[in-house]
């Protein structure tokens, strides 16, 4: 018996831990008529317009990353006409934001050979749908298909708490040499708990559900933290630091800055061009280099003119091929694949 209620007490406690971070909002996109019943805001700003906006996602491109097979918010460069350039938004509803607040996302660009992009931005301006109130938070872009990959990107530099709306960005810059499909699933937006607040839930429910020869000595735990019931409260600063009784707060100095981890970081001098350890500057704006959005690739217009009849001829280069060409031997043999020269149509 006493098994079975400390078994009960561990379950208790999973979900009391586990309720303290339920998602602000969750969006599967198995309807994506219904939207805007649910708060969210389609704007297509593509200039001119086209034939399509956001719309059911197409397994015919490729299935959901999870779920029905089309339950999945897709855009092509059909949002703009041909050659024009789209700006294509998602608003999501209206949520509370905070710094360390997540934005995770399942996303796909098929690419194949023209440049897709999808950009995330976030409003502390609460319902509003003006787009100037909007600020670029990721990028992500590719001319090959992706795959399914799974997203996250971070709240910060907020002042205080702020209502406001996260926005997704489909952009193409000439439908006539970018843009092809893209898909968007599984949105969902994740406070982050104060560790304060955790533990709060988490040694209450140990407290608790502890037997009673042990109760009193979890108790004593938790005065010497300051946490019991019977204490005085954790108060929580303006800079949002948590402040417990019996515990003093001491303000380490910030360590120096230095480049991240995770890889080998080298400089290479543009004059001598050898490879050194970069000085802290160097380090600095390789850092800002990486961490820089990828720039839109703009491509020429393909040259026209004028032919016989009144029509016009579009002459291709080398960017449009989608073929290759091979010449077999009399003897059998295939020779040496080439590809004919730009504007040349065979």
């Amino acid at each position: 018996m006493d098994l079975m209620k400390y078994l009960v007490g561990l379950l208790a406690v999973a979900a009391s831990c586990s309720a303290v971070a339920a998602p602000l909002l969750s969006e599967g996109f198995n309807d994506v008529a219904a939207l805007p019943a649910g708060g969210w805001v389609l704007l297509n700003q593509s200039a001119p317009p086209g034939s399509t906006g956001w719309f059911q996602g197409n397994p015919a491109f490729f299935p959901a990353a999870a779920g029905p097979a089309d339950s999945y918010l897709a855009a092509n460069f059909n949002n703009a006409a041909f050659g024009g350039t789209v700006s294509n938004w998602l608003l999501t509803p209206q949520v509370l934001l905070a710094n360390g607040e997540s934005l995770n996302f399942s996303l796909r660009l098929l690419g194949e050979g023209v440049l897709d992009r999808v950009e995330v931005y976030f409003s502390s301006k609460g319902g509003s749908t003006d787009l100037a109130d909007f600020a670029l938070l990721g990028a992500f872009e590719s001319d090959t298909d992706t795959g399914w990959q799974d997203r996250g990107l971070l709240i910060n530099g907020l002042a205080a708490p702020a209502s406001g709306r996260y926005a997704f960005r489909y952009v193409v810059d000439d439908t006539s040499l970018n843009g092809n499909y893209i898909g968007i699933d599984t949105v969902s937006i994740n406070a982050i708990p104060t560790p304060g607040t955790v533990a709060l839930v988490c040694l209450g429910a140990l407290a608790l559900m502890a037997p009673p020869r042990t109760r009193r000595r979890r108790r004593n735990w938790l005065l010497a933290a300051g946490l019991a019931a019977t204490g005085t409260a954790a108060q929580a600063a303006p800079d949002g630091v948590m402040r417990f009784p019996h515990v003093q707060v001491v303000n380490q100095p910030a360590p120096p800055s230095r480049p991240e981890q995770g890889g080998f970081m080298a400089y290479k001098d543009p004059v001598t061009g050898q490879l050194t350890g970069p000085d802290p500057e160097q380090a600095a704006l390789l850092t800002a280099a990486a961490r820089a959005p990828a720039p839109l690739v703009r491509q020429a217009r393909p040259a026209t003119r004028p032919v016989q009849g009144g029509g016009v001829s579009l002459m291709l280069d080398d960017r449009q091929v989608r073929y290759a060409m091979a010449r077999k031997a009399p003897d059998g043999s295939i020779s040496e694949s080439c590809e004919p020269a730009p504007g040349e149509l065979k």
